[in-house]
């Protein structure tokens, strides 16, 4: 099994806080997955068309980041299709993909994407194990050791040293056994504070530098479902 490690972001951050993350990325030659609410479209249509002109990829998280899981149908069609549209508007192409704010999506999630024309979902799944929701909407999990919330957003905030050990630690194991290995940071989390950015950058160094594993965007793994 081969290894791949995709490093993704959630939310639209201040000029500088995305400076920072684009900086990490641009001086690594890594294309990322950003998954922004669609409020950001109507309030931030530049930043949005930045995001895609520099090359990264474009996601679906909500329109305001409401708690997805407790949406009833009819209002997650209608939050899905004006966040879709805003975003498309916004960016000039329409987002490929989609992660449920709060992480968990509803029964009702995949029957919204594929009417969206969405590729894949980026939600909480089946562990590390990228598969199928449908026959035409791959999965693309993620686990919450790797999001930089889960260690920072305490009453007594992680190291991000120990933060970049264990990163470093699971991103080992991965190259080593195959799998996958992502990670999901968010500008008002790791932006915020140079040695979390420094933490975040040795990880992708690290996994740029290894010959084993490849790097790829949320797309490029959905892509690559079933092919493997």
């Amino acid at each position: 099994m081969s290894a791949r490690a995709s490093f993704t972001f959630d939310h639209l951050g201040s000029e500088d806080e995305m400076g920072s993350l684009y900086g990490v990325l641009d001086r690594h030659g890594v294309t990322s997955t950003f998954f922004l609410e669609g409020e950001h479209g109507r309030k931030r249509p530049a930043a949005v068309a930045d995001l895609v002109a520099r090359g990264h990829e474009l996601g679906m998280h909500g329109w305001a980041h409401e708690p997805w899981s407790e949406l009833a149908p009819d209002e997650e069609d209608d939050l899905a299709s004006r966040a879709t549209d805003a975003l498309a508007e916004a960016a000039g192409v329409r987002p490929a993909g989609f992660r449920a704010p709060g992480g968990s999506r509803t029964a009702h999630t995949p029957a919204v994407l594929e009417r969206l024309g969405y590729a894949y979902d980026a939600s909480l799944g089946d562990g590390m194990r990228l598969g199928r929701l449908t026959p035409h909407l791959a999965q693309v999990p993620f686990v919450w050791p790797g999001v930089d919330g889960f260690h920072y957003l305490r009453d007594q905030p992680a190291d991000p040293v120990d933060v970049q050990e264990q990163w470093l630690a699971s991103l080992e194991k991965t190259a080593a056994n195959g799998g996958l290995f992502l990670l999901i940071c968010h500008a008002p989390i790791t932006a915020v504070d140079d040695r979390r950015v420094a933490a975040l950058e040795a990880v992708v160094a690290a996994a740029v530098a290894d010959d084993r594993v490849q790097i790829c965007t949320a797309g490029q793994l959905a892509e690559g479902v079933g092919a493997h």
